[in-house]
């Protein structure tokens, strides 16, 4: 039985604000205890979120990322609703919300885990910042006219140098995100391989790489160039020559809810690309 539930929106869109204070105002006339805000609001007191039985994501797949990186750490599972353009990671419509709800108060639906990757940063052999991200790590050029050198290695065995925009290690999920823009393969979801993919390397003969689960990258930047690592397209933190950048499967999972059967990704992922084609 669902107590209490969290609701995030995003504050720059009408429609998601419109949306989670309708669900808020629903949630609370069953007596359910609510809590609705951005994410900044969760940063700054946390325990806002404690004792939460699910989050409500209601906006794009940037609000979801949002979503998840709040909740990872606290067990708490996701509904995402679709408010976003293509909305990869949506499990529902918002017209279709509040009987999600009722289904899951229900003991309905089941948890999906997906894999997220952890990615720590060493400078002359120290670590200096640690990271888990739901979707990719990504080095890349800082300087519109310039291409970074990244050597890569996975498990200690050296691969290649890119000459390239960058570099990015993605999960399964994040297959159909940066990963997808790159050029690089679309991974069931439910798939806990990591994923390799060149950001428009130059004369490079290395293709994007599926790797296994228990793999660990390893990117060392060998150029003078301005570059920067970005996780889940945030953080960016400026790098120096020689840093490494380390990525491995993290321990942890993020948990969303979902209504229908696992199969229906393949479905609907069809249908998210041709609406793509419309814009």
């Amino acid at each position: 039985m669902l107590r209490r539930v969290a609701v995030l929106y995003n504050p720059f869109s009408e429609i998601s604000i419109e949306c989670s204070a309708r669900l808020a105002a629903w949630l609370r006339a069953r007596d359910i205890v609510v809590w609705r805000g951005v994410s900044q609001e969760v940063r700054d007191t946390p325990s806002v979120l404690h004792d939460s039985d699910m989050m409500v994501a209601m906006g794009g797949d940037g609000t979801v990322l949002r979503a998840a990186r709040l909740c990872f750490p606290l067990d708490i599972p996701v509904l995402a609703v679709a408010l976003g353009h293509l909305s990869f990671m949506a499990e529902v419509q918002p017209d279709e919300v509040e009987q999600a709800i009722e289904l899951v108060d229900q003991g309905g639906g089941w948890y999906d885990e997906r894999a997220l990757i952890r990615a720590t940063l060493y400078r002359g052999g120290q670590q200096i910042a640690d990271f888990t991200a739901l979707n990719e790590a990504v080095l890349s050029r800082s300087e519109l006219s310039r291409v970074v050198n990244a050597h890569v290695s996975v498990d200690g065995s050296p691969l290649t140098t890119y000459h390239a925009d960058g570099v990015l290690v993605a999960t399964a999920t994040g297959s159909t995100a940066y990963a997808l823009a790159a050029g690089g393969p679309i991974v069931d979801p439910r798939s806990r391989a990591l994923l390799l993919v060149g950001i428009a390397p130059h004369l490079s003969r290395v293709p994007s790489m599926v790797l296994h689960e228990d793999a660990v990258v390893t990117i060392q930047l060998r150029s003078r160039h301005q570059a920067s690592l970005a996780i889940d397209g945030r953080e960016n933190l400026p790098l120096q020559e020689g840093d490494e950048v380390v990525v491995r499967r993290s321990p942890r999972v993020c948990t969303f809810v979902r209504l229908r059967p696992s199969n229906q990704f393949y479905t609907q992922l069809v249908a998210r690309l041709r609406r793509d084609e419309e814009f």
